[in-house]
């Protein structure tokens, strides 16, 4: 998605914070016939939060013995990308749900 690819690289320590308990998915945008995934619970970086996110074309979700697993999605963090990859947000598969043909609207960032 270019909401993702054009977002500028986080690069710099102070470009974000590096863990809050605050952040919260903001900025929902729609998407047609997307692969997404459902999270409730979910953690990253110190936050807790549940919503909607476009997962990328190459994630694989196993559903293995572990109720928790690290699943990579396309959003951004306080305005920023990682480099290499989407952020890696750490979740319970109880309490996640794959759509591959979602027409809705996902969250595409974080703030406080």
């Amino acid at each position: 998605m270019d909401f993702y690819r054009k977002a500028p690289v986080w690069e710099q320590q102070n470009d974000c914070p590096k863990t809050t308990k605050l952040a919260k998915p903001i900025k929902p945008v729609k998407v047609k016939n997307a692969r997404v995934i459902e999270v409730t619970d979910a953690k990253y970086r110190g936050s807790t939060f549940s919503g909607t996110f476009l997962l990328g074309d190459q994630v694989l979700i196993l559903d293995g013995k572990n109720k928790s697993t690290r699943v990579e999605v396309l959003c951004k963090w306080f305005g920023h990308r990682l480099a290499t990859r989407g952020l890696a947000f750490t979740i319970n598969l109880k309490k996640a749900r794959v759509n591959d043909s979602y027409t809705g609207e996902v969250f595409t960032d974080f703030s406080k």
